[in-house]
């Protein structure tokens, strides 16, 4: 009543405190911002300059808040191994108290001290002590492979940020292409009409189609700095930073074992073998609870000292004095007050402790137990079907998309050459603008739907090294590793050298 009169739990000074501290953080940001120095650990960390993918990686396994909070349950882990291994050592209490009863008969104050130390080794526990200690053990192989799940999720996270980021990046050099095919069209449409062989109708569609490509190029633009946010939120880092991408999108395509990735997503994912522990846990929870109705045997001794005097008080205890008339059966006097001794007690040996009936409350706890070891069992059978079903659908998207790439690639070329023939047909006054304004169009959407093929085509590696359970950790299992980068075919390239290219990419057996 005291605390809520002053004031202790007023909701209003509460959120005072909390908005307090939410302006010293934004103080803490906007230090940062400018450059400042701040206390690095209350502000994230700033980065610049260019950034490969494996050091965005390393970056975010550093920074990511994800990371850290498994990191700590590590520590919880050794914890309960302790805490488990506890259970079979020795144990040692001490009791003291002082009474005081006010009586209104004869004796109208009385007062008893006791001091006492009990110490117990348990012999058996009804198998208690092995399933905590097994039990510690499961638990922290789970937190080392939670802890791996982190960081693959991690890895696949920060990767396809960056892959997306790369990807926009690339939209981007399309439509700065485009925008500078669509100047060119206005300039050569501008020349024709002063010459007179254009018509005003045929430069208003030229700056159409240059408005449409800059208010293209300028959301790609934006599209490329919220995937650059994104990445960086990924990391774990400042927003303020500023990076640049390294690493070029290229398509190189890889043969991969079906029967082996299967084999290491069986033997390598981690959510698999946090089943295995899981299932594990289950066991010693049964065991710990089938131990209910179990004995119990320990090695026990006790030394207790008693006062149980009429007018002794506590500076008996500190003050003792012999006692002439009343020896102390105990060694130790009080004679200052009426002569009252301290008596001793000293007891040791097996005890054993038997609750045979509980109330089919163990029972019960053993029926609850047994049923979670089946839930988890099934669990694990569901997490195994769910591994079957990511590696074939990555397996078949592989698949897919590296067919797709090799068709984008040829689409480029043709595209390439159908713009160059537009253009020298334009000037030699045989095409109209339009002509060329089509051929500019098809030739910015093969770009980019090669670029989004190989996006798509590097993404579900990604996916497979996740099915698999490896990623960043092992390469993928391959049959034989082939094939060399390629980007889209350079303005010029004919037909026989687009062939050359495509069959010299086609890995052997395919």
């Amino acid at each position: 009543m005291l605390m809520l009169a002053s004031g202790c739990f007023d909701q209003e000074k509460v959120a005072r405190k909390f908005q307090s501290n939410r302006q010293q953080r934004y103080e803490l940001l906007k230090q940062t911002e400018k450059g400042k120095a701040a206390q690095a650990d209350q502000v994230d960390e700033v980065i610049s300059g260019p950034l490969s993918v494996d050091d965005a990686v390393e970056l975010a396994l550093r920074y990511n808040k994800d990371v850290q909070a498994t990191k700590l349950r590590l520590i919880e882990a050794k914890g309960q191994v302790v805490e488990a291994v506890a259970t079979a050592l020795p144990t040692a209490n001490f009791t003291g108290s002082a009474l005081r009863n006010d009586n209104t008969g004869l004796i109208a104050q009385k007062e008893t001290y006791e001091l006492g130390v009990l110490l117990r080794q348990p012999l058996y526990l009804g198998g208690v002590v092995g399933a905590a200690i097994d039990a510690a053990r499961a638990f922290s192989y789970q937190t080392r492979q939670e802890l791996r799940q982190a960081i693959q999720a991690v890895q696949l996270g920060v990767r396809q940020r960056y892959y997306s980021a790369l990807l926009a990046a690339e939209l981007v050099k399309v439509s700065q292409e485009a925008r500078r095919d669509a100047q060119k069209l206005l300039e050569d449409t501008q020349a024709k009409l002063r010459y007179g062989t254009a018509a005003r109708f045929d430069v208003l569609r030229a700056q159409v189609r240059l408005s449409a490509v800059e208010a293209e190029l300028i959301q790609r633009q934006n599209e490329y700095q919220l995937a650059l946010t994104q990445l960086l939120n990924e990391l774990g880092v400042s927003q303020t930073s500023k990076i640049e991408l390294n690493n070029p999108l290229s398509f190189e395509p890889i043969q991969v074992s079906p029967e082996e990735s299967l084999r290491a997503a069986m033997m390598e994912r981690p959510d698999l073998l946090i089943g295995e522990s899981l299932i594990q846990l289950a066991r010693d929870n049964v065991i710990g609870a089938e131990a209910g109705n179990r004995p119990k045997i320990y090695l026990q001794g006790q030394y207790q000292r008693s006062y149980p005097g009429f007018s002794a008080n506590f500076s008996s205890l500190a003050s003792p004095k012999g006692d002439e008339e009343t020896p102390d059966p105990g060694g130790v006097s009080s004679g200052a007050f009426g002569g009252k001794t301290w008596e001793r007690t000293m007891n040791g040996g097996i005890v054993v402790e038997w609750p045979f009936f509980d109330g089919m409350l163990t029972t019960g706890r053993v029926i609850k137990a047994k049923a979670l070891l089946q839930q988890q069992q099934v669990a694990l059978r569901k997490t195994e079907q769910k591994a079957q079903l990511e590696v074939s659908q990555a397996l078949l998207s592989l698949e897919s998309n590296e067919k797709f790439v090799r068709s984008q690639s040829g689409n480029v070329s043709n595209a390439q050459e159908a713009l160059r023939l537009a253009e020298v047909a334009f000037k030699e006054g045989t095409a109209t603008s339009l002509d060329v304004i089509s051929a500019e169009l098809a030739l910015s959407q093969a770009h980019s739907d090669y670029y989004q093929a190989v996006y798509n085509y590097q993404v579900t590696i990604l996916n497979l090294s996740a099915a698999v359970g490896t990623i960043g950790e092992k390469p993928i299992p391959q049959v034989e590793q082939q094939g060399e980068k390629t980007t889209p075919p350079s303005e010029g390239d004919n037909q026989e050298e687009k062939q050359l290219k495509e069959d010299k990419q086609v890995p052997k057996g395919s």
